[in-house]
Protein backbone atom coordinates (compact mmCIF):
# COMPACT_ATOMS: atom_id res chain seq x y z
CA UNK A 1 0.00 0.00 0.00
CA UNK A 2 1.25 3.44 -0.87
CA UNK A 3 0.94 6.59 1.22
CA UNK A 4 -1.49 8.07 -1.33
CA UNK A 5 -4.02 5.29 -0.66
CA UNK A 6 -3.56 5.63 3.09
CA UNK A 7 -3.92 9.42 2.87
CA UNK A 8 -7.14 9.13 0.84
CA UNK A 9 -8.64 6.77 3.44
CA UNK A 10 -7.70 9.21 6.20
CA UNK A 11 -9.27 12.07 4.23
CA UNK A 12 -12.56 10.15 4.21
CA UNK A 13 -12.28 9.62 7.97
CA UNK A 14 -11.55 13.32 8.42
CA UNK A 15 -14.67 14.31 6.50
CA UNK A 16 -16.76 11.95 8.65
CA UNK A 17 -15.34 13.49 11.82
CA UNK A 18 -16.01 17.00 10.52
CA UNK A 19 -19.58 16.08 9.57
CA UNK A 20 -20.13 14.56 13.02
CA UNK A 21 -19.03 17.81 14.66
CA UNK A 22 -15.70 16.59 16.00
CA UNK A 23 -13.88 19.70 14.83
CA UNK A 24 -10.73 19.36 16.98
CA UNK A 25 -10.22 15.71 16.02
CA UNK A 26 -10.81 16.61 12.40
CA UNK A 27 -8.16 19.36 12.59
CA UNK A 28 -5.63 16.98 14.18
CA UNK A 29 -6.22 14.39 11.48
CA UNK A 30 -5.96 17.08 8.81
CA UNK A 31 -2.49 18.05 10.11
CA UNK A 32 -1.34 14.43 9.79
CA UNK A 33 -2.83 14.21 6.29
CA UNK A 34 -0.84 17.31 5.28
CA UNK A 35 2.32 15.56 6.46
CA UNK A 36 1.52 12.57 4.24
CA UNK A 37 0.89 14.60 1.06
CA UNK A 38 4.57 14.94 0.15
CA UNK A 39 5.09 11.16 0.35
CA UNK A 40 2.29 9.85 -1.89
CA UNK A 41 4.52 7.57 -3.97
CA UNK A 42 6.34 6.02 -1.01
CA UNK A 43 5.23 2.65 0.44
CA UNK A 44 3.46 3.10 3.78
CA UNK A 45 5.82 0.68 5.55
CA UNK A 46 8.89 2.65 4.45
CA UNK A 47 7.27 6.00 5.33
CA UNK A 48 6.25 4.85 8.80
CA UNK A 49 9.72 3.40 9.41
CA UNK A 50 11.33 6.72 8.49
CA UNK A 51 8.81 8.62 10.63
CA UNK A 52 9.41 6.32 13.59
CA UNK A 53 13.16 6.89 13.34
CA UNK A 54 12.71 10.65 13.17
CA UNK A 55 10.37 10.66 16.15
CA UNK A 56 12.84 8.54 18.12
CA UNK A 57 15.66 10.93 17.21
CA UNK A 58 17.44 8.34 15.11
CA UNK A 59 18.98 9.02 11.76
CA UNK A 60 17.74 6.96 8.82
CA UNK A 61 20.04 4.01 8.07
CA UNK A 62 23.05 5.04 6.02
CA UNK A 63 23.45 3.82 2.49
CA UNK A 64 25.75 0.82 2.42
CA UNK A 65 29.14 1.18 0.74
CA UNK A 66 29.49 0.56 -2.98
CA UNK A 67 29.38 -3.09 -3.88
CA UNK A 68 26.95 -3.98 -1.08
CA UNK A 69 23.67 -5.45 -2.29
CA UNK A 70 21.05 -3.15 -0.73
CA UNK A 71 18.16 -5.49 -1.52
CA UNK A 72 19.82 -8.35 0.33
CA UNK A 73 20.52 -6.11 3.32
CA UNK A 74 16.92 -4.83 3.48
CA UNK A 75 15.45 -8.31 3.01
CA UNK A 76 17.44 -9.84 5.86
CA UNK A 77 16.94 -6.90 8.23
CA UNK A 78 13.16 -7.06 7.67
CA UNK A 79 13.12 -10.82 8.25
CA UNK A 80 15.20 -10.50 11.42
CA UNK A 81 12.92 -7.78 12.76
CA UNK A 82 9.81 -9.74 11.79
CA UNK A 83 11.14 -12.66 13.85
CA UNK A 84 10.83 -10.36 16.87
CA UNK A 85 11.66 -12.61 19.84
CA UNK A 86 10.58 -15.91 18.26
CA UNK A 87 13.67 -18.12 18.61
CA UNK A 88 12.57 -20.64 15.96
CA UNK A 89 12.02 -18.04 13.25
CA UNK A 90 15.17 -16.14 14.21
CA UNK A 91 17.30 -19.29 14.09
CA UNK A 92 16.01 -20.14 10.59
CA UNK A 93 16.74 -16.62 9.31
CA UNK A 94 20.20 -16.56 10.90
CA UNK A 95 21.03 -20.02 9.50
CA UNK A 96 19.98 -18.90 6.03
CA UNK A 97 21.95 -15.67 6.43
CA UNK A 98 25.05 -17.61 7.49
CA UNK A 99 24.84 -20.01 4.54
CA UNK A 100 23.91 -17.42 1.90
CA UNK A 101 26.96 -17.04 -0.38
CA UNK A 102 25.65 -13.70 -1.69
CA UNK A 103 26.08 -12.23 1.81
CA UNK A 104 29.68 -11.12 1.97
CA UNK A 105 31.33 -9.22 4.81
CA UNK A 106 29.96 -5.86 3.58
CA UNK A 107 26.39 -7.13 3.56
CA UNK A 108 26.84 -8.80 6.96
CA UNK A 109 28.19 -5.55 8.40
CA UNK A 110 25.28 -3.54 6.99
CA UNK A 111 22.70 -6.07 8.20
CA UNK A 112 24.20 -6.19 11.69
CA UNK A 113 24.43 -2.40 11.85
CA UNK A 114 20.80 -1.87 10.90
CA UNK A 115 19.48 -4.70 13.04
CA UNK A 116 21.41 -3.82 16.19
CA UNK A 117 21.67 -0.07 15.72
CA UNK A 118 25.30 -0.37 16.80
CA UNK A 119 28.63 0.00 15.09
CA UNK A 120 28.86 -0.17 11.32
CA UNK A 121 31.80 -2.56 10.82
CA UNK A 122 33.18 -5.71 12.41
CA UNK A 123 36.59 -7.33 11.91
CA UNK A 124 35.09 -10.45 10.30
CA UNK A 125 31.78 -11.56 8.83
CA UNK A 126 31.44 -14.06 11.69
CA UNK A 127 31.73 -11.21 14.20
CA UNK A 128 28.85 -9.35 12.55
CA UNK A 129 26.72 -12.51 12.61
CA UNK A 130 27.60 -13.03 16.29
CA UNK A 131 26.51 -9.44 17.01
CA UNK A 132 23.15 -10.21 15.40
CA UNK A 133 22.73 -13.32 17.57
CA UNK A 134 23.77 -11.42 20.70
CA UNK A 135 21.29 -8.64 19.94
CA UNK A 136 18.48 -11.15 19.51
CA UNK A 137 19.36 -12.84 22.80
CA UNK A 138 19.32 -9.49 24.60
CA UNK A 139 15.95 -8.51 23.10
CA UNK A 140 14.43 -11.92 23.91
CA UNK A 141 15.69 -11.63 27.49
CA UNK A 142 14.16 -8.15 27.80
CA UNK A 143 10.83 -9.46 26.47
CA UNK A 144 10.80 -12.25 29.08
CA UNK A 145 11.60 -9.75 31.83
CA UNK A 146 8.73 -7.52 30.72
CA UNK A 147 6.31 -10.47 30.74
CA UNK A 148 7.34 -11.19 34.33
CA UNK A 149 6.81 -7.54 35.25
CA UNK A 150 3.38 -7.58 33.62
CA UNK A 151 2.43 -10.71 35.57
CA UNK A 152 3.59 -9.21 38.84
CA UNK A 153 1.87 -5.88 38.29
CA UNK A 154 -1.67 -5.83 39.69
CA UNK A 155 -4.30 -4.52 37.35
Amino acid sequence: MYVREFREALEEAESILAAAGAKSRSKELHSFIDLLRAHDEQPVKAFLGDLRQRLNGLKPPPRPPKGVNEQTVVRYVERLRDASVDRGIFDRVLAELTKDKSVRKGEADAIAHRYTGGRDKWPKKADALRAIADWFAREAYQAVKMKQVDKATPV
